[in-house]
């Protein structure tokens, strides 16, 4: 699939339906289930490897002993690229099922220590760096395991915290390439997450048109036409979906404490980080979260153009395989037609 990056990350797999009212409460977030040996991922792609838990278990006691003693438990999970497990109750294990995802780790060790404190929020410590072996070809992590929740798609409070504080993350990600040339390398790399409608419309367009929404194919127009002037690049996470942020409840309301997933980070185009506008909000939020930013009418076109190509993408690739996921897909294209 082109642009590895246009449908990650972790909901619910295998043959159960998950509808978008479903999608809208807490219980269809991911969540640990029960590890039976034997069992496997969803089959999501061609060329996915094929790992079971009992591939998880071997991994963790024989490269990471001093933690051979803690559980592992799978977790249920909108998950396209990684296998993610929790061990014990503070780890959490992402090991690559595809390709696609061979740079993660070592991405990650680079780049999220040097983040973490620059950032308002909490960003996942990778705290065991795994080899590769020859059921398992790639680099895995382990990694602290952050508290907190998914935020409800449509909740008035969620809603709230999660634009007030993406309004103050996305300022600081764009700070960091704002600091005339001094960070450190790591953080001058760009994001493998490439976003190019000109070069990407002869793949794209059937699948979008094949959805049948001209609100949609009208927005991957725009981008089109957006896509043409230059634009100042910018740090960015790249793929703030809700599934990679983390709520905090609290006496005054949730707020958002932690994002994850930052695969997708580097320098790039600052309208992908405009990406939740439609991902996480509605239009009691949309308006402000996007004033807020400064978002001009280019960005905001290609941001809209960004999340018309993941719906393409994604919203039939995985209806079956991945019913989470494309719930939560039907959501962003329910807001660019609104």
């Amino acid at each position: 699939m082109a642009n590895r990056r246009a449908e990650r990350r972790p909901i619910v797999g295998n043959s159960r339906t998950v509808t978008q009212s479903q999608l809208c409460r807490p219980s269809a977030w991911p969540r640990a289930v029960r590890s039976l040996a034997g069992v496997t991922f969803p089959r999501l792609h061609e060329g996915q490897l094929d790992i079971t838990d009992t591939h998880v278990r071997a991994l963790v006691d024989s490269q990471f002993p001093q933690w051979a003693g803690l559980p592992l438990a799978a977790l249920d999970s909108t998950g396209t690229v990684n296998r993610v497990d929790l061990l014990g109750e503070d780890l959490v294990v992402r090991i690559p099922i595809i390709e696609w995802g061979a740079a993660d780790v070592v991405r990650d060790a680079e780049l999220l220590p040097m983040l973490a404190p620059l950032l308002p929020v909490k960003l996942p410590d990778l705290v065991g760096r795994g080899a590769p072996t020859d059921d398992v070809p790639w680099a895995w992590g382990v990694y602290s395991r952050l508290p907190g929740r998914h935020p409800v798609l449509g909740d008035p409070a969620d809603e709230e915290a999660v634009a007030a504080g993406l309004i103050e993350t996305v300022r600081a990600l764009r700070s960091v390439s704002a600091a005339g040339g001094s960070e450190p390398a790591a953080l001058a790399k760009p994001s493998p997450t490439g976003f190019d409608p000109a070069n990407d419309d002869a793949h794209t367009r059937p699948r979008i048109e094949a959805l049948g929404s001209p609100a949609l194919t009208a927005a991957w127009d725009a981008a089109l036409a957006a896509s043409a002037p230059a634009y100042t690049p910018t740090f960015i996470h790249g793929d703030l979906m809700p599934t990679n942020l983390l709520l905090a409840d609290a006496a005054v309301g949730p707020r958002l404490t932690g994002v994850l997933d930052w695969a997708s980070a580097g320098i790039g185009d600052p309208a992908l980080d405009l990406l939740p506008a439609w991902a996480c909000l509605t239009s009691r939020t949309r308006p402000d979260f996007l004033e807020a930013l400064a978002a001009t009418d280019g960005e905001i076109a290609r941001a809209r153009g960004y999340a018309a190509r993941k719906i393409g993408w994604g919203l039939l690739y995985y209806r079956e395989s991945l019913p989470g996921f494309a719930a939560l897909l039907t959501f962003m294209l329910e807001q660019l037609e609104a």
